[in-house]
């Protein structure tokens, strides 16, 4: 009997890999494992896929504000994707779908708040009647494609946080996204200890486990501490007005500080968009149903600053936030002052140290009092610890772990714990690597192309490509215009326009000059135009601003005819 030939795919060291057959089990993590975000990651088996998760993570420069991971792998390559498993409605797991979906157009499963939420954020597009969703319920496997899915929760700090439980003839695969133990959730369910427990001693080959919080020892906090906490600053500033600051998406927190002004005879506005939207997926689901009624933010700005509270995002200094608008003095109808005090309620996320902290800078002039969770109690971390780590591989007992969720520190650091605590193997990945998962000696077997994708304006382009770079230059070292007004192949007249690299005045005059005059010396060797005389112009132009003011601006140079 003839063997069926492999089908392969290019990798990016121009190496070939075979795409998966019934033998094989593939894991490939294209975002978020290089960074604390933007998680979207491939498992391959017998010629089918399934993503888990499609998220985003933030920007804030040269015009674009989210980046998502790049998906020309499954596009060029016509791979065939049975469904997306979204594991939370957190952004950097869902918010990219509004972006990614058109190209990938696969089903989507999820939890039925997770889907709430995703037809919040679609329910502008045109195609949003096209997409297939299925809402997934707990301990009920549904089969997608070649995969058997189990959906399990764990506690998370949004309602119906998704423990994935893939089960294939190879061996099952335990992916918890974003997780922790904890006694009491306010919101939301226990991690099912049991199921997992039971699926450990049946077998675990691989568990995909997240890493965020790998330098943290143990758990010592949680959502119902912050309640009682937040409570207890909100009665006690009685005569300011309080701003709580925290991810649209952390429904918990919502709840905590609506309970909180309502128990100190506070209303509540929200300010900001996605909190609306947010807010409206949790309420058609059930969640936030003994909050007191919300009010609009123009009726806040006119009450008692001691009888509201402000529900705003912006807690990591995201450029278009409200709290960075009204920080800016942007916001057209809520201004800070010293009757103001705002509660942090978030951690600091890594990347976003200097964000934040000009952000709080720009409140500090204006008088606002800030208090954060190094302070006092008013943020509880989603993510396990050590401790917790060490409590799920003792339940899920896996063959190989898989550290994902993190920088590659985080994720080093947790394959060291891993192997301290006797995983027989562990595979420390990077966005793009292709994990062979099957077999008697699993590891990297190759590279996909990875990197990420810019949401500009209504488009998506490649973050590392040519329109970006040209901006990032722009930005950085200016520009400079030069026509060259030509008669008969003969330079008559240069007019030279400089951007970014000098004020007005007599300094702006004396470099055009220079840039003039070193224009001119290329052509007074009595040489008419032609294209060599362009890339001279160019090089000398940069090479003069260079030695002026030590900058390597974009030259473009435009040829007028008369």
């Amino acid at each position: 009997m003839k063997r069926k030939k492999k089908s392969t795919v290019a990798t990016d060291q121009g190496h070939a890999f075979h795409l998966p057959t019934k033998d094989d089990l593939f894991f490939i993590p294209l975002g978020g494992t290089n960074e604390v975000g933007m998680n979207f990651a491939l498992i391959g088996h017998d010629g089918d896929w399934l993503i888990i998760d499609c998220g985003v993570t933030f920007h804030d420069r040269v015009g674009v504000e989210l980046l998502t991971a790049d998906p020309s792998f499954i596009i060029k390559n016509n791979v065939k994707i049975s469904g997306m498993l979204i594991t939370h409605a957190h952004e950097d797991h869902i918010g990219a779908v509004e972006y990614l979906w058109p190209l990938l157009k696969c089903p989507v499963f999820g939890t039925p708040f997770s889907m709430a939420v995703l037809r919040q954020k679609i329910r502008e597009r045109s195609w949003r009647n096209k997409i297939e969703t299925h809402e997934l319920q707990y301990k009920a496997a549904i089969n997608i494609g070649k995969f058997e899915v189990e959906p399990l929760s764990v506690t998370h700090s949004i309602p119906e946080t998704t423990c994935m439980a893939i089960k294939t003839p190879l061996g099952v695969l335990i992916h918890t996204g974003d997780w922790k133990f904890e006694a009491s959730p306010v919101i939301g369910k226990k991690v099912d200890e049991r199921r997992l427990k039971q699926i450990g001693k049946d077998g675990v080959l691989a568990y995909f486990s997240d890493s965020t919080n790998i330098f943290t020892k143990d758990d010592d906090s949680s959502e119902a501490r912050t309640r009682e906490c937040m409570t207890e600053l909100v009665a006690k500033h009685k005569d300011k007005r309080i701003t709580v600051a925290c991810f649209s998406s952390n429904i918990a927190r919502l709840e905590t500080a609506m309970l909180a002004a309502e128990a100190a005879g506070r209303k509540v506005a929200v300010v900001g968009t996605s909190l609306q939207r947010m807010i409206a997926a949790a309420k058609e689901t059930g969640y936030l149903k003994n909050t007191p009624n919300l009010i609009d933010e123009k009726t806040a700005s006119s009450m008692p600053f001691g009888k509201v509270l402000l529900l705003c995002t912006g807690s990591q200094g995201e450029g278009r936030s409200a709290l960075v608008k009204i920080a800016q003095g942007n916001h057209p109808n809520i201004k800070m002052g010293e009757d103001d005090l705002i509660l942090f309620s978030s951690r600091v996320i890594p990347g976003n140290e200097k964000h934040i902290g000009e952000l709080q800078s720009l409140l500090a002039k204006t008088g606002t009092d800030i208090i954060t969770s190094a302070e006092e109690s008013i943020h509880a971390s989603g993510h396990p610890s050590c401790k917790s780590i060490k409590k799920m591989y003792d339940l899920l007992n896996p063959k190989i772990v898989v550290p994902v969720h993190g920088e590659a520190r985080h994720l080093i650091a947790q394959a060291h714990f891993a192997k301290e605590h006797g995983i027989p193997r562990v595979i420390t990945p990077t966005n793009g690597c292709v994990i062979q998962l099957a077999g008697e000696s699993p590891g990297i077997i190759g590279n996909v192309k990875s990197g990420k994708w810019a949401v500009d304006g209504k488009r998506m382009i490649d973050f590392f490509g040519s329109v970006v770079q040209e901006r990032t230059v722009l930005s950085e070292q200016g520009a400079v215009f030069v026509t060259l007004c030509l008669k008969k192949d003969t330079v008559f007249s240069i007019n030279v326009r400089l951007l970014g690299l000098m004020g007005s005045g007599q300094l702006y005059n004396d470099l055009k000059q220079c840039v003039v005059k070193s224009i001119e010396d290329v052509f007074s060797k009595g040489s008419d135009f032609d294209s060599e005389n362009t890339s001279s112009v160019v090089q000398c132009v940069r090479q003069i601003v260079k030695n002026k003011i030590g900058k390597r601006p974009i030259v473009e140079v435009q040829i007028v005819k008369v």
